[in-house]
């Protein structure tokens, strides 16, 4: 039972993939939609956060894209039906290729890698966390490609490669989307606090909940192949697998801090302080989830309360009055303006 044809042509299936996105994001994102879809905000940044703000929306398009694989994960780990079975059954005859359940999961298998390495080369700017989770699943994914290609894409050791990183990749694209979703939430609905807060809390319970959902699939599918598995991989399997999960943790713990933010933000418009926008100096921030701050980052949970009673007890400053000239005033310190700098010398 072999795989998909498409795992041996790997290299120029991702070559493909990044040239395609590389255009769009040139052709049509960069110039057109960017611009359209997050307004004056968009236009306000710099280089570094625009292409942190685009990294999001193309990361977004290509999990949802990759979401096509829930159908063939079901129909391989649920019904038990092997990777070369159609997707449909057809009755003609020939010899052409007939689209399997192996080829929409080694395409998925193969975007994965797309995303990070598009990630790691197109950003600016990337955190320590997110750059070593990014070469470590890039690394991994072409290890078990190694393995699979080498053992012809049969038997167990084949089989067994790739259906662990399958369920790797499924939770990750999944669980995965709403962090970028929030983010350019957080762009369009900047001026929304309350609605930003329940996003954000909500995404980070998402991905708690994923990582839990992980864990127990991760750890039930090695109960079930632990007697049969090399001894290297019964080694290296639980070290990757803790080092993804505190991936994750720090992923949903970031969301939380910024969910925190957003808290304080909507205590100021709910006391008729100044804009919190202003204030706290946000304005063309960039919400790096991975680095796990903003321009006015969210306190620390032990300084949260005290925040929070200062700013309950905050009175807005009072707006400076208006001063009324005649227009004979108003002449002369035209005229002075006017005059330049030697003119008030004198």
């Amino acid at each position: 039972m072999s795989i998909s044809v498409l795992l041996n042509y790997s290299l120029p299936v991702v070559g493909v993939e990044l040239c395609l996105v590389w255009l769009v994001v040139r052709l049509l994102l960069e110039p057109r939609l960017m611009p359209r879809l997050f307004r004056d905000s968009f236009s306000t940044m710099d280089l570094s956060a625009q292409r942190s703000l685009t990294n999001h929306v193309v990361s977004f398009g290509l999990k949802v894209i990759c979401c096509i694989g829930a159908y063939s994960v079901f129909e391989t780990f649920i019904r038990h039906k092997p990777f070369d079975s159609p997707l449909e059954h057809h009755n003609l005859q020939g010899d052409y290729h007939h689209m399997t359940n192996g080829d929409i999961l080694a395409f998925c298998y193969l975007t994965v890698p797309t995303i990070y390495l598009f990630e790691l080369i197109y950003r600016t700017r990337i955190s320590v966390v997110s750059a070593i989770h990014h070469v470590a699943a890039i690394t991994i994914n072409i290890l078990g490609l190694v393995v699979v290609i080498s053992e012809n894409q049969r038997g167990f050791l084949a089989e067994t490669e790739f259906k662990l990183i399958l369920i790797y990749g499924t939770f990750e694209m999944i669980f995965e989307i709403f962090p970028h979703l929030a983010v350019m939430l957080y762009r369009i609905m900047r001026d929304r606090p309350k609605f930003l807060h329940n996003i954000f809390f909500w995404t980070a319970i998402g991905i708690f909940t994923g990582t839990f959902l992980e864990q127990f699939a991760i750890i039930l599918f090695y109960v079930r192949i632990w007697t049969r598995l090399p001894m290297l991989y019964k080694v290296t399997g639980p070290i990757l697998h803790v080092c993804f999960m505190a991936a994750q943790i720090h992923g949903g713990r970031v969301c939380l801090q910024i969910a925190h933010k957003m808290k304080l933000e909507v205590i100021d418009l709910a006391k008729g302080a100044s804009s919190p926008i202003e204030e706290r100096g946000v304005i063309g921030a960039d919400v790096d989830l991975e680095a796990g701050r903003t321009i006015g980052a969210a306190p620390s949970d032990s300084n949260l309360e005290k925040e929070v009673a200062l700013r309950a007890t905050t009175l807005p400053s009072a707006l400076p009055l208006p001063v009324v000239i005649s227009p004979e005033a108003a002449s002369q310190v035209s005229t002075v303006v006017e005059s330049g700098p030697e003119e008030v010398s004198r």
